[in-house]
């Protein structure tokens, strides 16, 4: 009995098999329509001008020692080099999304981001990416001294490893 039984379950599963597999391709290419979708309803006209902002933002330490006019064509450069890889950036976002979220979810997020409201907040998002981005760099540098701190403690760093996990972490800030 317990041979009829597995074979019946055996014979079931191989028998819906093809049907499941069917409609889980089917709902992959529907996600990732819907994530092609919400992707490209991303990508505001103001994403530019925001990832150039942050680009060039995220760089001082590069423009120290760089006359105005070096600064100047390094911050254009940046924000030509961010422009033309935009596009791919947002083609590999596609796939992730499809693969994480569900096609309910992701058709919730066409529906908000195609409403007013949803246009707004994108708009709006990228406004505050700047001043977001300018936050961050503001407290890098205490995040930084304390991740030396406490790497030191743990590691029980001498008085000379301290020193220098302290330079190497002002250093990557770009202090």
């Amino acid at each position: 009995m317990r041979h009829f039984f597995g074979g019946l379950m055996l014979a079931l599963t191989l028998f819906c098999a093809p049907a499941a597999l069917a409609e889980t391709r089917d709902d992959g290419a529907a996600r990732l329509a819907l994530a092609n979708k919400f992707v490209s309803l991303m990508q505001g006209e103001e994403l530019g001008a925001a990832l150039s902002q942050m680009t060039s933002m995220m760089m001082p330490a590069e423009l120290e020692g760089m006359s105005e006019d070096e600064a100047a064509k390094f911050r254009a450069v940046m924000g030509e080099v961010t422009a033309r890889m935009m596009p791919r950036m947002f083609e590999a976002m596609a796939p992730i999304y499809a693969d994480i979220f569900t096609l309910e979810e992701l058709q919730a997020l066409v529906d908000f981001y195609q409403s007013d409201v949803g246009r707004s907040m994108v708009t709006k998002s990228y406004q505050a990416a700047p001043r977001l981005a300018e936050a961050v760099q503001a407290i890098m540098p205490e995040i930084m001294a304390e991740m030396g701190n406490v790497l030191c403690d743990e590691f029980e760093c001498t008085a000379e490893q301290r020193r220098e996990m302290k330079a190497a972490m002002s250093q990557a800030v770009g202090r």
